[in-house]
């Protein structure tokens, strides 16, 4: 064989493996998937949802834990209550001897 034969050979050779890499390059790129406006849209908008539902999460703990409070102050109201009318009694039963 000569050189100039084996210089062709080669040359096609390359050629060809060329060509398979760019065929499956190719490929590769046809199977990525692409972002439309669509997909962009609909991720801000999956965001925007997820940020509501947080605010929402945080504003329904914020209502129990002013829920929880009130019912703590009224518990609380009562025990002074009835210590007030303990007191009361006490004082009245004093009054009496």
């Amino acid at each position: 064989m000569s050189e100039d034969h084996l210089t062709t050979e080669m040359t096609a050779s390359l050629e060809r493996l060329r060509r398979v890499s760019n065929d499956r390059q190719a490929d590769r790129h046809d199977r990525q998937p692409t972002a439309s406006a669509s997909d962009a849209a609909n991720r801000r908008e999956e965001a925007a949802d997820r940020r509501h539902d947080a605010l929402d999460q945080r504003a329904e703990a914020a209502d129990r834990r002013d829920e929880t409070q009130a019912q703590r102050e009224a518990v609380l109201d009562d025990r002074q209550a009835a210590l007030d009318h303990r007191a009361h009694l006490l004082d009245r039963r004093e009054g009496e001897n």
